[in-house]
């Protein structure tokens, strides 16, 4: 699995989530992609503080999403209910609030009942000092959780997605995994995109690459300048119109290092300039050592009648499935 560090937020979540790992393959956890358990006492989940905070956690909205939506769907159980399948979930949450605890803190269960489960159990002394906690550390624990989430669907996609490999190989000196049914793709010199085309929910993912001269070319407002200039060039619509990033949303930034790899993030909302179309993007940058090209991955979702936090999260975890390949390895990758 892939080992991740954010330079902001997950560099907390290492010290404040106390891990206890299990190697046991047995059964793979249930339940749907982006839901969390939360086991909690009735009265405690319907009227107290405490469940009011966790609810307001989950409920928090994704940033860079033209309309609201939760990070992650509620399931509440009861504990007398907390059974065998409720036990295979993937995300499960549970608060412990007791004076056996002289300090708040989150501790996290790895595969305890199911492979690729995740078990959060946050533990305070009382209720006031349990939903400042929540409070204080909302960003951290979204963030581990969505992490853990994206991790799950990468190792999907490695086994189940049958993306082609060859002409990315060739093109890029990296693989990737993508969701499946992405099965249009258009090339041009240093440019790959693959779309499913669907007139619902419809998935992009664009690869394209050039000479890395200067580091400033990660810095956030080059990133959207680049971006803006080859997908402009490459993805047209009605009217004459092509695309570009969207003026009324600030895109997100933000730096990390997956695999020792750095990467420069950025995360908004694209449009066409002559057309109603748009929707939310995310795209990486890194620098293959290789080549000394930048590559980009770009993954945006248009959808105009539906939610799009799974569309778009599926598109996501195809950046937790890149690997640089040397040109040893690469003439040696199957299709």
């Amino acid at each position: 699995m892939k080992h991740v560090t954010f330079f902001i937020s997950v560099v907390a979540v290492s010290s404040l989530f106390l891990s206890c790992k299990r190697s046991t393959k047995f059964l793979r956890a249930s339940s749907m992609a982006n839901e969390v358990v939360v086991v909690m006492d009735d009265n405690a989940w319907e009227n107290g503080e405490a469940g009011r905070a966790v609810f307001e956690l989950f409920n928090t909205p994704i940033p860079a999403l033209p309309q609201p939506e939760p990070h992650f769907k509620i399931l509440h159980v009861a504990p007398q209910n907390f059974g065998s399948t409720f036990k295979m979930s993937r995300n499960i949450v549970i608060p412990e609030i007791s004076n056996i605890y002289a300090e708040p803190k989150v501790t996290s269960e790895i595969d305890k009942y199911a492979y690729g489960q995740v078990i959060l159990t946050i533990k305070a002394p009382d209720t006031v000092t349990f939903v400042n906690y929540v409070k204080a550390n909302t960003q951290s624990i979204l963030d581990y959780l969505v992490t853990k989430e994206l991790e799950r669907t990468a190792e999907w996609l490695e086994e189940e997605s049958g993306t082609p490999q060859k002409r990315i190989r060739e093109k890029f000196g990296i693989s990737i995994h993508y969701p499946p049914g992405l099965t249009h793709v258009t090339e041009d010199e240093d440019f790959y995109w693959a779309t499913n085309d669907a007139v619902k929910g419809r998935q992009d993912i664009v690869i394209y690459q050039f000479p890395y001269v200067t580091e400033k070319v990660f810095e956030k407002d080059s990133l959207i300048a680049i971006r803006d200039s080859i997908l402009g060039e490459h993805i047209k619509g009605s009217f004459d119109s092509q695309m570009t990033t969207s003026k009324q949303y600030d895109p997100l930034y933000k730096k990390m290092v997956i695999d020792s790899i750095f990467r420069a993030e950025i995360r908004g909302l694209w449009e066409m300039t002559a057309d109603m179309m748009g929707g939310p993007f995310v795209a990486q940058a890194f620098v293959n050592p290789y080549t000394n090209k930048v590559i980009v991955v770009d993954v945006f979702v248009y959808a105009p009648e539906g939610k799009k936090r799974n569309l778009l999260r599926s598109l996501e975890a195809s950046f937790y499935t890149i690997r640089i390949l040397d040109p040893n390895e690469q003439s040696k990758e199957k299709e």
